[in-house]
């Protein structure tokens, strides 16, 4: 869910493929045969062009690792939208196509070693948008040159939160006038321990104590955000574990 000041935005659903078999193919085409059902249903036409140039004709699913399907629907139709995310590994060329599409939101120069995640958003008034991810695992979070090339450009009030945490991603998009940054925190009871969130998303981080989820969980905000006394906009992601029949 999404939290912006005292307005809860709720749904926001992502749904992960565990393929063992690697038939990211098959998942891919569910997954628009999926938005094609969204699209009939609500009567719009969504823009598939950013994704289908990244895909291009030979996209090699071999070097798929991950990918989710994903719906943010919002009071006024025309801002919802319907995301896909792919992470692809030992993929240099279309991880340059991903730069190029993202128009200038991303630096391949000083960013494309820890780029591996890529996400489209297909807003439901026509409009589509890449974002690229920058990601650090825990491992490399405190390494010398992590410090040096990322570390020093953040306040303490960035780092903090990372003591918690075992992921990092930076979500650089047109869309996004700041920086995204994410955390994946080992311990959702954590949350209020490194964020200081406000009334609304407290009593929704309560609500989620009591239900049938993983003890992880994703917290999405800016730097601005977090350099407040009382951060009033930001993302939180709960997950569940499920198995399809």
């Amino acid at each position: 869910c999404k939290i912006e000041l005292d307005k809860l935005i709720a749904s926001r659903f992502m749904l992960f493929f565990k393929d063992q078999s690697q038939e990211w193919q098959k998942c891919l085409t569910q997954s628009l045969a999926f938005f094609r059902q969204v699209e009939n249903r609500v009567g719009v036409q969504l823009d598939y062009s950013l994704l289908q140039k990244f895909l291009g004709h030979n996209f090699d699913f071999s070097k798929l690792e991950v990918l989710s399907a994903g719906l943010d629907l919002r009071t006024n139709l025309a801002d919802s939208s319907l995301k896909i995310h792919i992470r692809i590994k030992d993929y240099p060329e279309k991880l340059q196509t991903a730069f190029v599409l993202s128009d200038g939101a991303a630096d391949s120069d000083y960013l494309s070693e820890f780029v591996e995640l890529i996400g489209f958003d297909f807003y439901f008034h026509g409009k589509s948008e890449i974002e690229i991810y920058a990601e650090l695992q825990e491992d490399d979070f405190f390494r010398p040159e992590t410090i040096n090339l990322v570390w020093r450009h953040f306040p303490d009030s960035v780092l903090k939160p990372l003591q918690g945490s075992n992921l990092f991603f930076t979500g650089l998009s047109k869309a996004n006038n700041n920086a995204v940054l994410y955390y994946h925190l080992n311990n959702r009871q954590d949350l209020t321990n490194y964020f200081k969130i406000n009334d609304t998303a407290q009593r929704v981080h309560s609500f989620y104590q009591h239900q049938d989820i993983l003890p992880s969980m994703w917290v999405g905000t800016t730097q601005k955000e977090l350099e407040k006394t009382r951060i009033e906009n930001i993302r939180l992601y709960y997950y569940k574990s499920f198995k399809m029949e």
